[in-house]
């Protein structure tokens, strides 16, 4: 019955992990859990200066703890194809298995104007139109096309490790950071919502795709937890602590709330899920909706 332990079944020492967004919010939470449960992690961001402190505090904690596990980085721009294709050339010259892919990195653009309900029809319009292409574009650039294809880069080495054990470790496995902004409908944030609504259903392709080599893909929408994109600062004017206070949970996410929901899904404990959206979001999609204006009595 060791294998129904939580040690047992949790367990990812040995593993290597790539993890996008690696030098901030939700990826730096995934790398140190990784490395405390034994996995070496392989960072990948566009600042040199984040992934430089980030390796540093990884460094550190592997030392404290006497952690078995390896740090590498890698700087790349994962809004281009290019940048994408050499961000995977580095992996594939430096790795010889790659067992877990984690899509962390993200961006979240905001209509530089909004509306509020009772505002004129102008300023509906005025907000709506203030979005600008480049930016819907940028969004579904590096919230969905470069998860596809930096996967598809790497499909090689995840399907030699997900052979491995005949399937039953959970190694091959590609995890994607959608969000519960994909399934609600608050308003003018359309970029960010409508490229995690992709990523959701990018999920279940690439999940089917790939079955036949039980190359698992799975998603986690997280609701608020702090990170660049996420503010939760009482004094940021965009700070997203109000919508954590009206859910549920009636606060943000934890550290290990977050990275524990990537751990099973990299875990045995996840081998047989694929193809599947946990939602880790404090209930807010139960309180999550747009707004209008109360009528006139």
């Amino acid at each position: 019955m060791a294998e129904l332990k939580a040690e047992s079944a949790f367990s990812i020492p040995g593993r290597v992990a790539v993890i996008t967004g690696g030098a901030g919010g939700l990826g730096t939470s995934v790398a140190r859990c990784f490395l405390t449960n034994g996995a070496s992690v392989t960072l990948v961001d566009l600042s040199s200066a984040a992934l430089e402190a980030t390796e540093t505090a990884l460094l550190k904690l592997k030392a404290d703890l006497n952690l078995p596990g390896s740090i590498a980085t890698v700087q790349g721009d994962l809004s281009t194809h290019a940048g994408v294709k050499a961000i995977a050339t580095t992996i594939l010259r430096t790795h010889t298995t790659v067992d877990i892919l984690v899509h962390a990195a993200g961006i979240r653009i905001l209509n530089p104007q909004t509306f509020e309900p009772g505002e004129p029809l102008e300023s509906l319009a005025a907000a709506t139109k203030s979005l600008v292409w480049d930016d819907m574009e940028r969004s579904f650039r590096v919230n969905v096309m470069a998860q596809y294809y930096l996967t598809a880069e790497l499909l090689q080495p995840l399907g030699q490790a997900a052979q491995k054990n005949g399937g039953k470790d959970g190694r091959g496995c590609v995890i994607c950071f959608s969000s519960a902004a994909g399934r609600h409908n608050a308003q003018f944030v359309p970029a960010y919502q409508l490229s995690k609504a992709a990523v959701d259903h990018l999920v279940r392709i690439m999940a089917a795709e790939f079955a036949d080599h039980y190359i698992r893909v799975n998603a986690i929408a997280p609701g608020i937890f702090p990170s660049g994109m996420c503010s939760i600062d009482e004094n940021d004017p965009n700070s997203n602590l109000k919508l954590a206070f009206d859910m549920p949970a009636r606060r943000p996410a934890s550290e290990m709330e977050m990275a524990a929901s990537v751990l099973y899904l990299a875990s045995p404990a996840g081998a047989y899920t694929t193809g599947h959206h946990l939602v880790a979001d404090g209930g807010r999609l139960l309180v999550a909706a747009g707004r209008i204006s109360k009528p006139k009595l």
